[in-house]
C-alpha cells in the first residue's frame, strides 16, 4: 500500500506523491519531532519543539533532556506505528543531531532514522 509522502508534493505524472509504510513512519517522526506544541489546529499539544533548543548551550545535561523530550513524544503521540528502542541526541557545532531506532509495528521490523537540524540565523 501507498501513502501520501511529506512533504507534500506532486509527482512527475502529475499526480500526489506516495510512498511506502516505512518511509511514512520516518516521515511522521520527523513530524512529531520538529513540530511545535499549538502549531496544528485541533491538536495543541501534538509535537516536540525541538525547533527552541538550537539555542540552548550544548551539553550533556541539555542533550539529556533532549533524549528525554523526543523518547517522551514519540511514545505519546506513536505507541501504535513504532516500539521505541533507541535515542541519541548530539550537538554538533550549531547544529542538532537526532538518531532514532525503532521497531516497525506490527511487523517488529527494526528501522532507524536520524535527522539534523542547523540553528537559524
Amino acid at each position: 500500500m501507498s501513502y501520501p509522502d511529506f512533504p507534500y508534493r506532486i509527482d512527475t505524472q502529475g499526480r500526489t506523491a506516495t510512498t511506502l509504510h516505512p518511509d511514512l513512519i520516518r516521515d511522521r517522526i520527523e513530524q512529531v519531532l520538529f513540530t511545535q506544541p499549538g502549531e496544528r489546529v485541533m491538536m495543541p499539544t501534538f509535537g516536540c519543539g525541538l525547533g527552541r533548543l538550537l539555542f540552548a548551550p550544548a551539553g550533556d545535561v541539555v542533550a539529556e533532556e533532549t533524549r528525554t523530550l523526543v523518547a517522551t513524544a514519540l511514545q505519546t503521540w506513536m505507541p501504535d506505528d513504532i516500539e521505541l528502542t533507541e535515542v541519541t541526541v548530539n550537538f554538533i557545532g550549531s547544529a542538532l543531531q537526532i538518531d532514532v531506532g525503532y521497531n516497525l509495528l506490527p511487523s517488529g521490523d527494526p528501522q532507524s532514522a536520524s535527522f539534523t537540524r542547523e540553528a537559524a540565523g
